[in-house]
């Protein structure tokens, strides 16, 4: 009985591994934000998956400028991700904490 519990715990354990792709797109770009800090005038931050477990992640931000009838949307920066066990193990160029 001690087998089958530790087998079904570690069923569990390997279910809440595994997350939808919605939910891990929102990790990811959690993960951004909280490295980069509070970017000015953030519009959204986007994930990709481009193939197996590279991901692009773009950080987007508005602007409003003058005469114009709507904002103009920018990438202001971009990443190429390694993403292991939902989390962001390797980026070019490195992600840096660059706001406070």
């Amino acid at each position: 009985m001690a087998k089958s519990l530790k087998k079904s715990a570690e069923d569990n354990v390997q279910k809440m591994k595994e997350f939808s792709f919605d939910v891990q797109q929102d990790l990811i770009c959690q993960e951004v934000l909280e490295t980069l800090g509070v970017v000015n005038d953030l519009h959204k931050v986007s994930a990709k998956n481009v193939f197996d477990d590279k991901w692009r992640i773009d950080v987007w931000t508005q602007q409003w400028l003058e005469h114009a009838c709507g904002p103009s949307y920018n990438i202001k920066h971009s990443y190429f991700c390694t993403i292991k066990d939902n989390c962001i193990s390797g980026c070019d160029p490195e992600i840096l904490p660059l706001y406070k």
